[in-house]
């Protein structure tokens, strides 16, 4: 396994797209069925190209189930395969058709992911629980993936959905907010196409605060407010959700009430101890409501 510094990786990761990690299923909705199935699963993505105005998809010829369009399109994740072997065991090699205007073939340089903001390569199974996303590295010339790339301390790339905690001894924490579909079909797109929930793991000491950031509840590039409510509506609403049992509830952990909805949405973690949680956000009527379901971590 080798690493090398994250930062820009257009040119290196020429057939590559955007990794996804799928939350673990919450009681109190169901999830799809090929969400649901992608627990402690590793997925190969071969990457495409377009050619002749087509796309064209790269291949695995063994070592990995290809998934159908439908399954592509649960995950977010275009053109992927999951793995079939075993942890430990030597990552198959993809293949591709593609060549650069000089005709040479692009090569497969190793399959990679972000850990810790550092592009990791992996040549065996990694020994990872949950989902796990490996992106094929094609390259048409001679360099190296150990060849450092050096960061460019003027970009700041900022997530499109976070979280804003403020722990109760003054410490401030960004943490990036996931997404991933569900079968709730009246909740907000936020820009997916489909409707979608957003999700983290994180954890919380007694009287920590947060404020969730969003893009996709209006025109806006950047994160915003979550709930949303614009300058002519005054209204956000938090919904706290439990499970189907009523054997875990949100309310027993958080508290939305105490401020200005229309300025400042804050949840308080309100519980006696601390502890680490999965949380799911999905929104409803053009942001203005936020439902949240917060469990304890397994």
């Amino acid at each position: 396994m080798k690493k090398i510094l994250a930062l820009t990786l257009t040119c290196m990761l020429a057939l590559g797209c955007a990794a996804l990690t799928v939350p673990k299923t919450v009681a109190s909705y169901s999830e799809s069925p090929a969400v649901a199935a992608a627990e402690s699963t590793l997925y190969l993505v071969p990457g495409t190209y377009m050619q002749g105005g087509e796309k064209v998809l790269n291949t695995i010829a063994s070592g990995a189930e290809k998934l159908s369009k439908a399954q592509c399109d649960a995950i977010f994740t275009d053109n992927a395969y999951r793995c079939t072997l075993s942890k430990g065991a030597a990552l198959p090699s993809p293949t591709s058709t593609r060549v650069d205007k000089s005709g040479n073939s692009f090569t497969f340089n190793g399959w990679w992911m972000i850990v810790d903001a550092t592009v990791t390569y992996f040549d065996k199974v990694p020994d990872f629980a949950g989902v796990t996303f490996l992106y094929a590295d094609w390259r048409a010339d001679l360099s190296q993936r150990m060849d450092p790339i050096e960061p460019d301390p003027g970009v700041v790339v900022e997530p499109n959905h976070y979280m804003m905690v403020t722990h109760a001894d003054g410490e401030s924490e960004k943490i990036s907010l996931r997404k991933a579909s569900t079968d709730i079909n009246s909740a907000l797109d936020l820009g997916y196409g489909m409707p979608v929930q957003l999700y983290a793991q994180f954890t919380l000491n007694p009287g920590d605060k947060f404020t969730v950031y969003t893009t996709g509840l209006t025109d806006s590039e950047t994160p915003v407010k979550a709930p949303y409510a614009d300058k002519n509506n005054q209204t956000r609403t938090i919904t706290l959700e439990a499970n189907g049992t009523g054997t875990n509830n949100t309310a027993n952990y958080l508290s939305a009430s105490g401020f200005n909805y229309r300025e400042n949405p804050v949840l308080t973690y309100i519980a006696d101890t601390s502890g680490t949680f999965n949380i799911y956000l999905k929104f409803f009527g053009a942001g203005e409501t936020m439902n949240v379901y917060m469990e304890p971590a397994a």
